[in-house]
């Protein structure tokens, strides 16, 4: 699912710099945006996908899912995904909203259909059930999109509550798709993903994740190497310098501000870590100046 593609095009105005909605695709083709979750994620927006064609097989906070057309999953913030195969092309509806749009939905019972949702979070739809929501979004983003409008952000603030609540008596009433079970090698690699997309910022060593697992760092390394090809540390590494260069592309923080936010004792420190991986200093690799794509 990298369906769940909770990485889509921002729809967020230029002029105003708001991030209400961070993505929206309608009967689009998700192949690509999928690919970008092959390696875990963790999510800071929350979404859901709708399987209109083809299947998505991936892993949510661990366990295992695969939806065909017609199946919808939702996503909440801070979740950890990772696509595992996307068969033929599937496409899909997305949508991605920020935390804050969350945090302010005020239904009763709120935690009790939170909980419901992410301990379940995919389920078949009715056509119906698909054509309801579909349409709703529709409208949410036109009238999300009329820049020239005094209310638009309270009209489609209050346009995603009322999807919300469709979507929590959607999964109340209807009957969830059951995760599938993975060998015991494979969850041990699953939840050294997991545990690496969470703790990556603050440990970097392998022994740490063995102690977390119960298991040595002997036994991990090999059931890394055997399920992925690569080693543990490998993945780490990876994981430490794909949020290090999407940092340097995507944010205004400072290279000081990058170095305190992955936990490296000093800016000279990070730097000399990020070039042994890339070939280039951060600063470099900001300008623009190519790097080496191994990491």
């Amino acid at each position: 699912m990298k369906a769940a593609a909770l990485t889509g095009d921002r729809l967020s105005n230029s002029a105003t710099k708001e991030k209400l909605f961070y993505g929206f695709s309608l009967n689009s083709n998700t192949g690509r945006m999928l690919h970008d979750l092959e390696i875990p994620h963790r999510l800071r927006n929350g979404g859901f996908f709708i399987c209109l064609q083809g299947e998505a097989e991936f892993f949510l906070d661990l366990e295992h899912y695969r939806l065909k057309a017609g199946d919808m999953c939702v996503a909440f913030p801070f979740s950890i995904l990772q696509t595992v195969s996307t068969g033929d092309d599937p496409e899909g509806f997305v949508m991605v909203a920020g935390i804050k749009l969350f945090n302010d939905i005020r239904i009763p019972s709120l935690m009790d259909y939170y909980l419901y949702i992410k301990n379940n979070p995919c389920i078949s739809l009715s056509e119906e059930e698909r054509e309801m929501l579909t349409e709703l979004c529709r409208q949410m983003i036109q009238k999300y999109e009329r820049i020239d409008h005094p209310f638009r952000l309270e009209i489609a603030n209050s346009m995603f509550r009322v999807i919300y609540c469709e979507i929590a008596s959607i999964y109340k009433r209807g009957k969830p798709i059951v995760h599938e079970s993975v060998s015991r090698k494979d969850m041990l690699f699953r939840k050294f993903l997991f545990l690496v997309a969470q703790n990556h910022q603050q440990h970097r060593e392998i022994g740490y994740y063995a102690h977390e697992m119960c298991i040595t760092s002997r036994y991990l390394s090999s059931v890394v190497k055997e399920k992925s090809g690569s080693s543990a540390l490998g993945w780490i590494n990876g994981m430490v310098m794909r949020q290090a260069k999407s940092l340097l592309k995507d944010s205004r923080l400072s290279v000081q501000q990058i170095s305190d936010e992955l936990n490296f004792a000093n800016p000279s420190f990070f730097g000399q870590y990020f070039k042994k991986y890339t070939g280039v200093t951060p600063k470099k690799f900001r300008d623009g100046i190519s790097c080496n794509p191994s990491v």
